[in-house]
C-alpha cells in the first residue's frame, strides 16, 4: 500500500468517525445540535477534500522540493500581509476611525490568512518557482 492509499483510508474512516459522532449527537443530545450539526458538515469536508486530494495526485507525489518551497514561501508572503493588516488595524483602532469588536478583527484576520496564503501559493505555482 503506498501512501496516498494509507492517507486515503486514514482520512475516509477519520470521517466516517466524526459524522457517526455528529448523527449520534442529533439523536441522543438535544442541546448540542449546533455542534453535531458541525460535525457532519466537517466530516463531508473531509470526505470531499480527500476524493479531490486521491484525485488529483494518484499519478505522482503529494509533494516535492518545489511544492515545499513554493508552500512555504507563499505562508511567509501571507504572514507578512497579516503582519501589515495588524498594523493598519492598530492605527484605525487608534485614531478611531472604525469601532471593531474582536470577533471582527479575528475574523478578518483569519479570512486575510487563509486567503493570501492560497493565493500566493497558487501565483509562485502558476510562475513556476520561486527565486
Amino acid at each position: 500500500m503506498n501512501k496516498m492509499e494509507k492517507y486515503t483510508k486514514t482520512m475516509y474512516s477519520i470521517a466516517a468517525i466524526v459524522i457517526m459522532a455528529g448523527v449520534a449527537m442529533v439523536a441522543f443530545l438535544e442541546n448540542y445540535q449546533e455542534m453535531a450539526i458541525g460535525l457532519i458538515n466537517a466530516g463531508a469536508v473531509i470526505i470531499f477534500v480527500t476524493f479531490i486530494r486521491a484525485k488529483r495526485f494518484k499519478d505522482g507525489p503529494m509533494k516535492d522540493e518545489r511544492t515545499v518551497r513554493i508552500g512555504s514561501y507563499g505562508l511567509s508572503y501571507s504572514w507578512f500581509v497579516t503582519i501589515v493588516l495588524l498594523a493598519v488595524l492598530f492605527w484605525v483602532n487608534y485614531f478611531e476611525l472604525v469601532k471593531l469588536t474582536v470577533d471582527q478583527v479575528l475574523g478578518l484576520l483569519i479570512l486575510v490568512m487563509a486567503v493570501t496564503a492560497k493565493g500566493f501559493q497558487w501565483y509562485l505555482f502558476r510562475k513556476g518557482d520561486v527565486e
